[in-house]
């Protein structure tokens, strides 16, 4: 099947940000008519004010391509413009102008330049007009987005606001990201993401990739795709979980088996690249459902059971399952490639542990505060080099290397999920009060 591309891009600014820019951002109509006694007399003043080339987008300390703009017009009765009062003034990201004061020519525009600042990603002006005849018309804001070089971005720009999975390939040089239902592909830069249009693929859930580089997506109505081809095509596998319509969770071992599960459907293992699923639990994990599932070198595998919350090992495959007698309570579960167990418990504060005998002792290494509102199956530590970052709701992402000492490189109670792209790119979906925000640390 033929695939189409929209590439979502902002501006064409300096460098590489390219950006295709939103002209007039609102309109505000304000009728400035004199009080008459006489309702014979006619108005004859109706204010229509434009507010023009917001919602750029440039690398911060630079200055925007375009201008920032104001229209002022008569609608009523056309005439000589000049005169009003345009006041800019930034009120967020730390930016300036070069003419703070501008007063309209005669076709009634104002205009000056726009020099971003480095205070965040999103920056805002005030524009306040106001006639030669004093009157005040309604102040309107205008938006801008200056990139942050080597610093977090909380970024508001559709599609990746909308984060909800990523999955990297770092073989091909390939990210994909899961927003509002669709696929998209990472582009030249983190803002640029190129949408997947495929029919047959609707309501798109979860994302992952095996060692392979086949591409495994799940939707809300319970079904399975995966491609062999970079997304080029798509090829329907049988549906995990039977006789169920609904989402699911699922991860790839790193021996290229499937596992899925939901709530109170147990466990479910394909082998076969999804083309056959069994339920290989029995007894009381039948009803059961988990959190991340990794492989060990030895073939026995880890997870965490959600309705007991305890960290459990199988060595016949996902047959049965036998506790740890601690830590309890796990949240998080995380091997690393040399084997070191990491798990966080539910608890408030939380508490990491650390296990390098295959989980028959554990250490307490680290406490933190933090908030499991989110509800998340997913892990949220992700390796870059030899680091280690994790997403801590409520605290915000620390970085270790050792699992020793732990540094809090960006505060933020409300976040999500971390990722890391095929770049190096560092992203963390916002929650709470941050929903509509995705937070990236630009490294260029």
């Amino acid at each position: 099947m033929k695939q189409f591309t929209t590439k979502y891009r902002l501006n064409n600014l300096i460098l590489k940000w390219v950006r295709t820019s939103i002209l007039l951002l609102s309109v505000l109509i304000f009728n400035a008519c004199n009080t008459y006694n006489d309702p014979s007399i006619e108005t004859v003043v109706s204010y229509n004010v434009s507010y023009m080339n917001p919602n750029q987008v440039s690398i911060g300390g630079e200055y925007l391509k375009d201008s920032i703009s104001v229209q002022v017009y008569n609608y009523k009765s056309p005439q000589n413009m000049s005169g009003f009062t345009v006041e800019f003034t930034v009120i967020k990201g730390g930016g300036k102008v070069d003419q703070q004061i501008v007063k309209t020519k005669a076709t009634g525009k104002a205009s000056t330049r726009w020099k971003l600042g480095l205070d965040s990603f999103t920056q805002l002006i005030k524009a306040k007009v106001t006639s030669p005849e004093g009157v005040i018309l309604p102040e309107t804001t205008l938006m801008a987005h200056g990139i942050l070089p080597n610093a977090w971005n909380e970024v508001d720009i559709y599609p990746l606001s909308n984060l909800f999975d990523l999955a990297a390939d770092t073989v091909n040089h390939i990210s994909w990201m899961i927003s509002s239902g669709g696929i998209y592909k990472r582009g030249t830069d983190f803002l640029d993401w190129q949408q997947l249009y495929i029919p047959k693929l609707q309501s798109v859930r979860g994302i992952e990739i095996d060692k392979n580089g086949v591409i495994y997506v799940g939707t809300w109505n319970g079904e399975l795709y995966k491609s062999t081809d970079n997304a080029l095509t798509w090829i329907k596998c049988t549906n995990p979980i039977p006789n169920r319509p609904y989402s699911f969770y699922f991860w790839i071992t790193n021996d290229g088996d499937l596992w899925a599960t939901s709530y109170d459907t147990g466990l479910y293992h394909s082998n076969d690249g999804g083309k056959t699923w069994t339920n290989p639990a029995n007894g009381t994990d039948k009803n059961d459902f988990i959190t991340g599932i990794y492989r060990l070198k030895d073939g026995a595998l880890l997870s965490v059971f959600g309705t007991s919350q305890q960290l459990k090992k199988s060595v016949d495959n996902g047959k049965t399952w036998t506790s740890f007698e601690f830590p309890k309570y796990v949240g998080d579960l995380y091997v690393t490639e040399k084997q070191v167990i990491i798990v966080s418990d539910y608890t408030t504060p939380s508490n990491f542990y650390v296990s390098d005998d295959l989980g028959k002792s554990f250490k307490k290494v680290y406490t933190v505060m933090q908030n499991y509102a989110t509800g998340d199956l997913r892990t949220n530590i992700q390796k870059l080099g030899s680091s280690y970052y994790i997403a801590v709701p409520g605290t915000g992402i620390l970085k270790t290397q050792n699992f020793e000492q732990f540094e809090t490189i960006f505060s933020e109670p409300n976040i999500g999920e971390i990722y890391i792209d095929h770049t190096g790119t560092i992203l963390a979906s916002g929650w709470g009060d941050k929903s509509n925000r995705t937070f990236v640390y630009n490294h260029n």
